[in-house]
């Protein structure tokens, strides 16, 4: 990888010098993912794919920034989309000037990661897996008619970045995944479906039966389910759907949002207390339990911990290079590449409370819901307004008893979600998208159909 990253570092510095470019930066990614699906116990969907991609920023001398990608690594090709953002350049904006990450001034700044795998898996192999947790979950009953979603995929990938300056980064990754959404139904009721989905670094270490089994596990508690009324319940969250709908309300984290005034947060908010004394939030892209680990961000920016809310305060917010400097402060290492630079999180810690008594002793004494897992996130999150209305997978539970509700919705505040948090559990449990334990939180309005 490291040698043909630097024949195209070395042909596009001379390709740069060949066309007047003094100053260019390059975020590039390649990708090789195989995957594959069964469908009634057969091969279904089988894929390989193989992209490499440069994101090319060029800045002419008035510092105005031209931006363009290419697929084609043909000399041509990079001679031709240099040429372009070059051209593009003298019609870009002279407000919003663009700078190297402060992380990536000098040589001195280089970081290479190295995953230790470089051969991908045989792709009928993960087929025959596949086919075996299909069966396994078919097999059991005869109330499970197909597993409509199911996928096993393993991908070799890696990121890069350099620029004029002779900074040069680059990270490889070995990911696999895995997962099964079956579909149940029982004479007379209604079809119910749930899953399960596990990602690991490496194919050998992907446990394919046990998602599968987990997968039929969260099923079968939905087999037997009731109708419940609308009304305000107190909500216990599972670590997946509660971190689903924080990344949807991101923007209040996002000081690019906050620029452009599309944030529930405004420059004002740091130092308030916007949530819970609760809540403590962090960004923690290199946690060691992140499959996906990443050392730099698109403007090769190195990443690190950022402390978002510490017990319900807002610290800090996530940074560009361009916001850093607006703000006046240093880049997080969130920016992603784009004609605009856009900032995003890595993966999302919520921090347990480990002072928290023991969980049956803080849980409502009245019924409550425990929500499984959120659906609709594109259609009923109004990111803007801060509102949401969602529908859920779920249960009741009442007398300790836990029974799967027929359909039902969630709605409320974002930001009146985060003040009502009134338990942190103190188990912390990893999942796909970063790691938070189970949240409670009271007087959330639950539309019904009972």
């Amino acid at each position: 990888m490291m040698r043909n990253i630097k024949k195209i570092q070395s042909e596009i510095q001379s390709l740069a010098n060949s066309l007047g470019i003094q100053k260019f930066d390059v975020n590039g990614s390649f990708r090789e993912e195989i995957s594959a699906s069964s469908k009634n116990k057969n091969p279904f969907a089988l894929s390989s794919a193989t992209k490499t991609t440069l994101f090319i920023r060029v800045w002419n001398k008035n510092n105005q920034v031209g931006v363009t990608n290419t697929s084609n690594l043909t000399t041509q090709g990079i001679k031709d989309a240099l040429e372009i953002a070059l051209e593009s350049s003298y019609f870009s904006s002279k407000e919003v000037i663009y700078e190297f990450s402060e992380s990536c001034l000098t040589p001195q700044e280089n970081a290479f990661s190295q995953n230790e795998n470089s051969i991908i898996s045989p792709i009928q192999e993960l087929a025959n897996e596949c086919i075996k947790a299909e069966s396994l979950i078919l097999d059991h009953d005869s109330v499970f008619k197909s597993v409509p979603y199911n996928k096993i995929s393993e991908s070799l990938s890696g990121r890069f970045y350099f620029n004029s300056n002779g900074v040069l980064k680059s990270e490889k990754k070995n990911i696999a995944y895995c997962y099964f959404y079956p579909l149940a139904q029982e004479e007379g009721k209604h079809a119910r479906e749930a899953g399960h989905i596990s990602i690991v670094n490496g194919y050998q270490k992907l446990n394919v039966l046990e998602c599968a089994k987990i997968a039929l596990e969260k099923i079968i508690k939905h087999l037997n389910y009731t109708p419940i009324k609308s009304g305000k319940y107190s909500v216990l969250f599972s670590p997946e759907s509660f971190l689903d709908i924080l990344y949807s309300f991101a923007n209040f984290i996002n000081a690019q949002n906050i620029l452009d005034k599309k944030s529930l947060s405004t420059i004002d908010s740091l130092g308030k207390e916007i949530a819970s004394p609760l809540v403590n939030l962090y960004d923690a892209p290199l946690h060691e339990k992140n499959v996906a680990k990443t050392l730099f961000d698109d403007e090769g920016t190195n990443t690190q911990e950022t402390e978002i809310i510490k017990n319900g305060v807002l610290k800090n917010f996530l940074h560009s290079s361009y916001t850093a400097k607006k703000f006046l402060t240093t880049s997080t290492g969130n920016a992603n590449s784009g004609a605009k630079i856009t900032i995003s999180p890595h993966f999302l810690h919520i921090k347990s409370n480990k002072n928290a008594a023991a969980f049956q002793d803080n849980l409502p004494t009245e019924p409550y819901i425990y929500i499984e897992n959120v659906k609709s996130l594109h259609a009923g999150v109004n990111a803007l307004q801060g509102s949401f209305s969602l529908p859920f997978d779920g249960f009741i539970v009442e007398n300790n008893k836990k029974t799967s509700i027929e359909t039902a919705t969630v709605a409320g505040d974002f930001l009146t979600l985060l003040k009502n948090i009134c338990y942190v559990d103190s188990e912390e449990e990893l999942t796909v998208k970063g790691i938070c334990p189970k949240i409670l939180i009271k007087d959330l309005a639950i539309t019904g159909n009972g």
